[in-house]
């Protein structure tokens, strides 16, 4: 039952998270008196969170491919220069994102 509660949460998020990214409109809650249900079934409530969803979904890593002379590289190499980071940092303040 914890497992079913888990990917129907799952299932929800998602189906907002994708209904968010394509601006459509996102339908309202059903409210559990109004769902009929036979003599051996249960509504349960569950509750999703998009946010929370928002943040892991899209911290996931991406690889990019970038070039830069090689006298620059060879220089950053010398000095242990993380180059992810140094890209992730100068992306943030180009596009004004704090965190994340």
């Amino acid at each position: 039952m914890t497992d079913a509660v888990y990917m129907a949460q799952d299932v929800q998020n998602l189906t907002l998270y994708e209904l968010e990214q394509d601006d459509k409109p996102i339908p309202k809650a059903s409210r559990p008196q109004d769902i009929s249900i036979s003599k051996d079934q249960f509504v349960s409530v569950i509750v999703v969170n998009t946010e929370a969803y928002r943040r892991i979904y899209e911290n996931k890593s991406v690889k990019k491919m970038l070039t830069i002379p090689a006298w620059l590289n060879d220089k950053a190499d010398k000095e242990g220069i993380n180059f992810s980071h140094v890209l992730q940092r100068a992306l943030k303040e180009k596009l004004h994102v704090e965190g994340a």
